[in-house]
């Protein structure tokens, strides 16, 4: 085989030069391949020499010449194979493995890399390469720590050292306040740590960290039975979760330990044997819309020695036990207290309550205080008239005729009208029922009554003002123009007077006007209503200063508008009920719920504190519902003007509203121009009227 070598040049023609050269040969006596071409760079970056093997051809055909010999002279194959040149193949490895090495050589020029941690680099004349320090990473450089970026040369020796952080896990037992429950909190510690991935060689290289986290939860199960003990926490500890929180490889809190709690007893109760739901007294509604009255004679009866409820005494409760071994006692229980009224007395110590007359059992509870009688029922058989002068009855009253022009039938319990109420005055604590019609009459249900519903309505408006009016004097007294000797001498009374006079108008007409009504009906009124009324007129209509002329009585007069309005809508009027067929120039109060099945009303007022349904029309007049009105029909064709009114978050429905119908929900108000059927109104979020 001929004599074969590898030439670099700067060119190809460069490389064979050198080769032939070495040789010692011309181009005719050599074999030439070219290995790899030049590549030219900036600066000598990124280039690339020539490379060429060259083979001398004449050696080889001699070896040809002579392996022809050997191969004529040799009969046995076997011989020949014996004889063959199995080095050739390595001969041509270690050729390409030198070709590769120079290469490689010649790629590595101006480069660093990084190979098991360590640092390599292979400057070149014109060109040296750069390392920049990166996240986890402490380089040093001939012993000197490197920060930003470094230039490499093969003098320089390197050190590179990776973070390391370790976290300890953090731990805390607490107790709860009642000492029910012991709870653990952990956050498990960690180790984090840093290794340096091989970088392959280029001009710049940066050194960043791989970031390895491993949690590590050094918290022992013998350090949370030490703390317990020096808690003294001896009962409920659950050994389960306790191993759970050493376990645990997250932030995570264990119940540990659990105490008893107590088991609540119960306080003492009625049981009622009998029916007393004032709804069953309701008329029921025939299919053909006409009522039935007849079933007003299933009201709720009991007959003398009969047992009308069981009294039962409290049940005591349990006591707990904390987790530190402590007794923990359960709330006290109390025993119903009974107010016994007419017709009732209790037996056996005081635990059945028996009916000593026949009646409507009668029965009302207030948080632990519980009413009991029977209501006895009056019967009028014929009407109510100038014989037979007005009716006022404690119990119930059933009127078998008509009431006549300017009578009047009170009662503190049901009244029952069985005809027409004409011009006349009826008034009930509880329901009434009248079967025909009421004309230019007055109907009143509940403990409140007409009065009282005006009154309420008034100070609503008066307690709006008079918030404003404290808003005012504040604004003004914290102004420069405001002199503080005015207030010394003469208080705020000539300032109230100036605001009343000219931004205040409305509160004064409103205050005159709830004056007016409290003083015509001052008999039917409780002393807080006609005490309200004084303080207005010390408040607003004083000629002189005196005690009700300051900021904090002014306060004061604010909170007493604000109880008596709320004492008046929290009565209990679970038992207030208006139901009659049709009204004509009528008002009609109730604090509870007002149906009117027949015909509808005509030019009526009615206020109901609970819902209104009206299964007619609606022609003329107002209405007022605070949980909400459903009407079949409202207005007429002519558009005479109706008012239906509702609270801001309740619901107006319609089935046909008619010309001159007016809505208000709220403040809002809406005027029907044209019919419009099936109405469902409400306030949305932005306080406007919807229809759905």
């Amino acid at each position: 085989m001929g004599q074969t070598i590898i030439s670099k040049g700067r060119n190809i023609e460069e490389a064979i030069n050198i080769g032939l050269e070495i040789l010692k040969s011309t181009r005719e006596e050599v074999l030439i391949e070219i290995i790899q071409k030049e590549t030219k760079g900036i600066l000598r970056i990124g280039s690339k020499p020539a490379i060429v093997k060259l083979t001398k051809t004449q050696e080889r055909k001699k070896e040809n010449k002579e392996e022809l010999r050997e191969f004529n002279s040799v009969h046995d194959i076997e011989e020949v194979i014996k004889n063959l040149d199995f080095n050739s193949h390595v001969s041509m490895t270690d050729e390409k493995q030198e070709i590769q090495k120079l290469c490689l050589q010649d790629e590595l020029e101006g480069k660093v890399w990084v190979k098991n941690g360590k640092i390599f680099c292979k400057p070149s004349p014109l060109h040296y390469p750069t390392i920049t320090v990166g996240r986890g990473v402490k380089l040093f450089k001939n012993n000197e720590l490197v920060t930003g970026t470094t230039v490499v040369t093969e003098t320089d020796q390197f050190d590179i050292k990776v973070e390391e952080e370790v976290t300890e896990t953090k731990w805390n037992i607490t107790i709860d306040r009642d000492k029910l429950n012991v709870i653990l909190h952990i956050e498990p510690g960690m180790r984090k740590s840093f290794t340096i991935k091989d970088i392959e060689p280029d001009y710049h290289i940066e050194l960043n960290a791989e970031e390895h986290i491993e949690i590590r939860n050094d918290l022992q199960y013998e350090q949370i039975l030490q703390e317990l003990e020096t808690l003294n926490v001896v009962r409920g500890i659950d050994f389960n979760e306790i191993k759970n929180a050493v376990n645990t490889k997250k932030i995570s809190s264990f119940i540990i330990a659990r105490g008893i709690k107590p088991k609540e007893g119960k306080n003492g109760w009625i049981e009622l044997k009998v029916n007393v739901d004032i709804q069953q007294m309701r008329p029921k509604l025939r299919e053909d819309g006409t009522v039935d009255f007849r079933e007003l004679k299933n009201i709720p009866t009991v007959r003398k020695g009969q047992v009308i409820a069981i009294v039962h005494p409290p049940v005591p409760g349990l006591p707990g036990m904390t987790v530190t071994n402590e007794p923990i006692p359960a709330q006290p229980t109390y025993p119903v207290k009974v107010q016994l009224g007419k017709g009732v007395t209790t037996v056996e110590n005081g635990t059945k309550i028996v009916a000593t007359e026949t009646g409507r059992p009668y029965f009302e509870q207030k948080g632990m205080l519980v009413q009991v009688s029977i209501i006895e029922k009056f019967i009028h058989q014929g009407d109510v008239d100038i014989a037979s002068g007005n009716i006022r009855f404690k119990g119930d009253v059933d009127i078998l005729g008509n009431v006549e022009d300017g009578m009047s039938v009170e009662a503190d319990g049901n009244i029952t009208i069985f005809k027409n109420v004409n011009r006349a005055n009826i008034i009930s604590k509880q329901a009434i029922f009248i079967r025909q019609n009421v004309i230019g009459s007055q109907i009143s249900s509940g403990k409140n009554n007409i009065l009282i519903s005006e009154l309420v309505h008034l100070l609503s408006i008066i307690e709006e003002h008079i918030e404003k009016l404290i808003l005012s004097i504040k604004q003004l007294m914290a102004s420069s123009a405001f002199k503080v000797t005015d207030l010394k001498q003469n208080g705020l009374f000539p300032l109230i007077k100036l605001l009343l006079s000219h931004k205040f108008r409305v509160l004064v007409t409103t205050t005159k006007q709830y004056m007016e009504v409290s003083k015509k009906g001052n008999r039917l009124l409780e002393q807080s209503w006609l005490d309200l009324s004084e303080q207005f007129r010390l408040c607003f209509f004083a000629h002189v200063p005196n005690e009700w002329h300051s900021l904090e009585q002014l306060t004061i007069l604010l909170a007493n508008i604000r109880e008596l309005v709320n004492k008046s809508q929290t009565e209990d009027n679970q038992n207030s009920y208006v139901e009659l067929l049709y009204a004509l120039n009528s008002t009609i109060y109730c604090s509870g719920d007002v149906a009117v099945l027949g015909q509808g009303c005509y030019n009526c007022k009615i206020h109901a504190g609970g819902s209104l349904k009206i299964n007619g029309v609606v022609r003329g007049g107002e209405v007022y519902a605070r949980l909400g009105a459903t009407i079949k029909e409202t207005g007429s064709e002519t558009g005479v003007l109706t008012r239906i009114i509702v609270p801001s978050d309740q619901t107006i429905k319609i089935e046909l509203a008619r010309e001159g119908t007016v809505i208000q929900i709220g403040k809002v108000k809406y005027t029907f121009q044209k019919e419009q059927h099936f109405v469902e109104a409400s306030l949305n979020e932005k306080e406007q009227i919807v229809f759905n």
